[in-house]
């Protein structure tokens, strides 16, 4: 169960104490795009989301794929990745034929391939054993949703094989799998499954962090995101960071039981204030009056000085705030289903009561901008989509940190509608953006590679306008 590249002279573990535990520590200077770490799950499964849709094995996107002959449950890109596959495949296609036409979640999935190889597997039972759990700490929801969980697993490994574990043995495992599960994502950062890994779960928390994970199929990548010295900790974010700081705090708390001291947590009301932004009063300003957490109040425009004339705002952007949330609740729902006008639809109703009123840095407005955004992709409403996607841009790159990958699809799937739409020049400028970003975050990448040939592509069109308007002004002399 090792690496799958060793590089333990970039890093060692090391003791950060009581509050942050084992961390890891860097033992050479490492700058921008540097390899810190790669890594293959020591257990994965693929998310029931995505099935069919990708390689059970290798987690490869494509519409050839071969089922299993016997559960019709796996799909496979080709004979050797069944094959690969059929150690832990093996069990589980009885277990899938005799549930069905059930499905299990992937966490129980994941839990029965911990369970079928944990007493005979001795490099995983000392990999668990070094993990946290916080079993201990769980409030009555993740309690009842061990207690579902535990139904549906008991039922899908049969009580034989179930009987060999203790309610307690199996408390302890959910817990360690909810704190140290990673989501494997594709290369624009949509979710195909889940999976643990073992020196990556050593790697601490940090709003601003000075490394990114990103997956190449199911192999976990670790770049710099910015110079790191020696003896700096090594860090990735375990959060979303387009959000408030108490909203990532009270995420942390719930699901990692921590208390978030990083630098940007510690000095966060500049930046908290900005992400509940309003519009100045005065129209013709395009500042932003951010919101005094301290106090509970709005500021006076950054820009022109000017504070708000309604006194009432406060509670206005509190209410909108709230049915905000609640239709991302909505379109996620619609979102399983591939109800993309009812997204579009969510998504357009909500920014409508947030316009005039809430400003482009707020951070609500700019997560509904991008499902608008994502609606109209999928509905091929390419000047629609555009229009969001840019509207998004000016919180992106202000609340991620440098080099981040959220901000460099996002430039790049503006490029690409940019390009598409004819606008060459924005959108070779938004790929180059892209392609500084993403060369750190993923290095020599399928993703970088498709991004470089479209910024070749579009050098040359560029390239062929400007001979044919030379061309062009030269028959009118």
């Amino acid at each position: 169960m090792a690496e799958l590249t060793p590089r333990e002279r970039l890093f060692e573990i090391c003791d950060y104490g009581k509050l942050r535990g084992r961390g890891l520590r860097a033992l050479i200077s490492s700058k921008p795009g540097d390899n810190i770490l790669e890594s293959i799950p020591v257990v994965f499964v693929l998310s029931n989301n995505v099935r069919g849709q990708c390689c059970d094995m290798c987690f490869t996107q494509g519409c050839d794929l071969q089922r299993c002959s016997k559960c019709k449950f796996a799909r496979y890109c080709d004979r050797q990745c069944q094959k690969k596959d059929w150690k832990e495949h093996k069990i589980e296609c009885e277990r899938i034929l005799r549930v069905s036409p059930n499905v299990p979640t992937d966490l129980v999935r994941l839990m029965a391939r911990i369970m079928q190889n944990k007493h005979s597997d001795d490099a995983l039972c000392k990999y668990l054993s070094q993990l946290v759990s916080h079993h201990e700490q769980f409030g009555e929801l993740r309690k009842d949703a061990f207690t579902t969980i535990i139904t549906v697993l008991k039922h899908f490994v049969g009580g034989k094989d179930f009987q060999k574990f203790s309610t307690a043995e199996l408390f302890e495992l959910f817990g360690k799998i909810s704190c140290n599960c990673f989501t494997i994502c594709d290369a624009e950062l949509q979710p195909l499954g889940i999976g643990m890994y073992q020196t990556p779960t050593i790697l601490n928390h940090s709003c601003y962090p000075n490394c990114v994970v990103t997956f190449s199929q199911t192999k976990l990548l670790v770049h710099a995101t910015e110079d790191i010295k020696e003896g700096d900790e090594l860090t990735i974010s375990y959060t979303e960071l387009l959000c408030p700081s108490y909203q990532r705090k009270e995420d942390l708390r719930n699901r990692y039981y921590f208390e978030c001291s990083c630098t940007k947590c510690l000095s966060s009301l500049e930046e908290d204030g900005l992400m509940l932004s309003l519009q100045c009063s005065d129209k013709r300003c395009c500042g932003a009056v951010p919101r005094d957490l301290a106090v509970g109040e709005f500021s006076a425009c950054n820009t022109c000085g000017k504070s708000l004339l309604d006194k009432t705002a406060g509670t206005k952007a509190d209410t909108i705030i709230l049915k905000s949330e609640e239709a991302l609740k909505d379109i996620k729902t619609l979102e399983k289903s591939d109800d993309q006008q009812g997204v579009l639809d969510i998504a357009e109703r909500i920014l409508a009561n947030q316009r005039g009123f809430f400003h482009k840095l707020h951070y609500i407005k700019a997560r509904i901008l991008d499902k608008a955004m994502d609606a109209c992709i999928n509905l091929e409403m390419w000047e629609s989509a555009l229009d969001f996607g840019l509207q998004t841009m000016n919180a992106y790159k202000l609340y991620y940190p440098i080099n981040h990958p959220s901000v460099g699809i996002q430039l790049f799937r503006i490029g690409k509608l940019q390009v598409y739409l004819d606008k060459l020049k924005d959108g070779l400028q938004s790929l180059l953006e892209a392609e500084a970003i993403l060369k750190t975050t993923y290095g020599n990448h399928a993703l970088v590679q498709e991004l470089q040939e479209m910024i070749t592509g579009t050098l040359e069109e560029l390239g062929r306008e400007e001979h044919n308007n030379r061309f062009q002004g030269l028959e009118l002399i």
